[in-house]
């Protein structure tokens, strides 16, 4: 796994990510599709552990360039998911963007677990992408 690599990931997670939601906005999927929600967390889940796995061991940033555990690769993925999931419904509530007050909370339930399986997804990736550079 390459760091160039992963930025081209991240890349095509942003453009991802930015069209379901532009596309949500400009057609109402979120108010017509009640599931649609799911997509854009999920992909921004795996946005966010990915990133955050980069900018830790990747980059060059924050420490060397050295993969720890896979145990622990797994957890930062997860983890990072889950506190920017959280952070970002904080930001929502805070902001008033909560368009269905007697249905905010699910809601808000609903996109941290689509947010954290988008990190447990990115767990499992960085895992085994790291086990498959380590034997060669």
């Amino acid at each position: 796994m390459s760091r160039n690599s992963l930025l081209y990931i991240l890349a095509g997670l942003v453009v991802l990510v930015a069209a379901l939601h532009g596309s949500a906005m400009a057609f109402s999927l979120y108010w017509h599709l009640s599931w649609f929600d799911i997509l854009p967390h999920t992909f921004g889940g795996v946005f966010v552990s990915l990133l955050s796995v980069w900018l830790w061991y990747f980059s060059g940033y924050l420490g060397k360039h050295s993969l720890p555990r896979p145990a622990l690769l797994f957890w930062v993925a997860i983890l990072s998911a889950l506190v920017i999931g959280i952070g970002w419904e904080v930001f929502e509530r805070a902001l008033g963007h909560t368009w269905s007050p007697e249905g905010y909370w699910l809601d808000t339930y609903g996109d941290i677990i689509s947010d954290t399986v988008g990190g447990i997804v990115t767990g499992l990736f960085v895992v085994r992408a790291s086990r498959r550079t380590s034997s060669h």
